[in-house]
């Protein structure tokens, strides 16, 4: 025997109104969602332009970490080349006996990240700073300028500063960060 068929029924007028949300309140919870947005969307920029510069900051580091470590494998001088053109940080590393103005593969930074105008104490040339490592990957020369600072901002916002130190003649390196007080050698990025 089959079970008697199920009538469906319509639903009433009553049932049809209380169905879904008014446009009044779609446009309160609209409204809600946009105030969160703009609460939240600096410090998700914020947060983006933090990790831009720490990135470039980490790629400055390990492309000075190489060019110290070809200098040992080559065992011949490498100089580590940094400047900015055209509104972008490039970077390189060759030779020392081949001068900064004929290398012809640079190397590019994160877009956004620029030379900071204070705190770059690395030796300049040309508009490039530089720094030079033997073959036994110390600082080539003993001359303070080798020893020195590279420091990086984002463009546009010249109060973040993260930055690359090559503290002793043996080619010690750390990462750094801007702070609001010079240390001892009135630099700000340490």
């Amino acid at each position: 025997m089959t079970p008697p068929l199920r009538r469906l029924h319509k639903p009433s007028p009553e049932q049809h109104r209380t169905a879904g949300f008014t446009l009044t309140e779609g446009l309160i919870v609209a409204a809600i969602a946009a105030l969160l947005a703009a609460i939240a969307a600096p410090s998700f920029f914020g947060f983006m332009q933090q990790r831009q510069i720490n990135m470039a900051r980490d790629m400055v580091y390990q492309a000075l970490r190489v060019t110290q470590a070809d200098a040992m494998q080559q065992r011949s001088d490498r100089r580590f080349s940094i400047r900015e053109r055209n509104g972008r940080i490039e970077w390189a590393n060759h030779l020392e006996s081949v001068p900064a103005t004929q290398v012809t593969t640079w190397q590019p930074l994160i877009e956004g990240v620029v030379l900071a105008d204070i705190d770059n104490t690395l030796t300049k040339a040309g508009g490039i700073h530089y720094t030079r490592f033997d073959m036994y990957g110390n600082l080539k020369s003993k001359a303070i300028g080798e020893q020195g600072t590279i420091t990086l901002t984002i463009s546009g916002k010249r109060d973040t500063n993260r930055c690359v130190i090559v503290s002793t003649v043996l080619g010690a390196m750390r990462k750094g960060q801007g702070q609001a007080r010079a240390n001892d050698n009135e630099r700000f990025c340490y």
